[in-house]
């Protein structure tokens, strides 16, 4: 973040009464998108400013709208994490069932299954994939153990291939690599019993914020690479084309986790042709 920025944002709190951090990141090209909400916060605190970083109202903002430092006790602690433990816990499983439910509900033959977490979830396959027919399977932050409860939904589609792509949320709630490929010789065992054609593509690598996963993201990829050809199933390294340093660069997410469309478009890049030569 360069010297004159935080006078800019001071400025931006003075003279707003929210902020609309979407339009200010832009703004702002080439800052880490944390780094500049983590700077709002900071000016905002020095200056002892009322401006709401943005208009979107938090779960815990309104939690403790009646609360402040002084009357925050041990019990109204626990209340509170035991509030926002079960919200969240509720909205994923509801999120979960919902999108499995509709996955299942609403499907057509296709050629191929895009299938993983929030990153194949947020991809844009039905306007950058050309020529073939795709369903998009993904689902933020899902596991592979939750992909698992989610492998019906590949086959209702028909699909005469599966690119799948996904353990970063696993490796970011702690499960280990061997539990990883575990569940990722599951699903090609399942893929495999229904005579459906499988390309794993490379766990991405994550940014700076997260970048304490990255070297088990190498060692997860090994793993996978060595899965593939025991199994005689194509691996696809995009980290070479988008984490060449074995870090996901800055140009390619705002949070180091999801893709912009720089990322994507060269994502598609490899994909296109390999699936022209598939299906032409």
């Amino acid at each position: 973040m360069t010297q004159d920025i935080p006078q800019q944002l001071l400025r931006e709190l003075e003279q707003h009464d929210y902020l609309d951090l979407a339009a200010l990141y832009e703004r702002y090209p080439g800052t880490h998108f944390y780094s500049l909400v983590e700077a709002l916060y900071q000016i905002k605190a020095e200056h002892g400013l009322n401006t709401r970083i943005s208009r979107f109202i938090t779960e815990i903002e309104k939690l403790t709208q009646d609360l402040d430092a002084k009357t925050l006790t041990a019990e109204h602690f626990l209340s509170l994490t035991k509030t926002l433990d079960l919200n969240q816990r509720a909205q994923k499983a509801a999120r979960f069932i919902h999108t499995k439910d509709n996955h299942m509900a609403f499907s057509k033959p296709v050629d191929v299954v895009m299938f993983g977490d929030s990153i194949t979830e947020w991809g844009p396959w039905h306007d950058g994939i050309i020529g073939v027919s795709v369903a998009n399977r993904g689902l933020g932050g899902d596991t592979t153990q939750g992909m698992i409860m989610r492998l019906e939904s590949t086959i209702v589609c028909q699909p005469k291939l599966v690119c799948v792509m996904a353990g970063i949320n696993d490796l970011a709630q702690g499960y280990r690599v061997d539990e990883i490929i575990h569940n990722y010789a599951e699903m090609l065992s399942f893929w495999r019993q229904h005579g459906i054609e499988v390309w794993v593509q490379s766990t991405l690598h994550v940014g700076a914020r997260l970048e304490s996963l990255n070297p088990l993201v190498a060692t997860l990829n090994q793993r996978l690479l060595e899965l593939c050809q025991r199994h005689d199933v194509a691996f696809i390294d995009l980290n070479v084309l988008l984490c060449p340093q074995g870090e996901l660069p800055l140009d390619c997410s705002a949070d180091d986790l999801h893709l912009n469309s720089k990322a994507y478009a060269t994502w598609l890049t490899a994909l296109n042709p390999m699936l022209a030569k598939r299906f032409n």
